[in-house]
């Protein structure tokens, strides 16, 4: 039976451009997930090596923190969080769901990986510290992070430079 975490939520952390107001749902997508129009679009988003590094030792400081063993990175499970953080760069959303309609877990199983349970979390800010703390401050999100059942994580995070930040996280055990 394949488990998912309780939350597939989605946070905006929408501290873009010194204090704009949160996004709001533009549409429900094809396959009733909530679809977030983005203020920007980055034709070809650059993924960021370093910054994915800082979010997973971020990550993990939280779950040492919480008496939780730290997650190990997994390069394909990053590899689907990233494709999906470049499609939304590029085609200006944000949403659980792809454009064609496969959820997180469609998107890591499509590549061969063998799991139970997958949660994502997403958040769109100015920087990676902001988006981490939002994250933390979202109680669907911080559940996400702290769940003991989850082994292995992807990071994705997408810079568009003065345009903000994606952060993808998928989960999974």
């Amino acid at each position: 039976m394949i488990r998912r975490a309780a939350s597939l939520l989605l946070i905006l952390a929408a501290l873009m451009l010194q204090g704009s107001t949160p996004l709001t749902p533009l549409v429900a997508g094809q396959h009733g997930a909530l679809v977030y129009p983005l203020p920007y679009r980055m034709p070809e988003p650059q993924t960021s090596w370093d910054l994915e590094l800082i979010a997973l030792n971020l990550l993990n400081q939280e779950r040492v923190a919480a008496g939780l063993a730290p997650l190990m990175p997994h390069a394909t499970i990053r590899r689907a969080a990233r494709a999906h953080g470049v499609d939304m760069f590029a085609f200006g959303y944000l949403s659980h769901m792809s454009r064609d309609g496969r959820s997180p877990e469609q998107r890591v199983k499509r590549l061969g990986v063998r799991v139970r349970m997958v949660g994502e979390n997403l958040a769109y800010a100015q920087d990676l510290r902001a988006a981490h703390e939002a994250l933390m401050a979202s109680a669907g999100h911080r559940q996400n992070m702290l769940l003991p059942e989850y082994r292995l994580v992807g990071i994705g995070v997408i810079d568009g430079g003065p345009y903000g930040l994606i952060v993808v996280q998928n989960f999974s055990d």
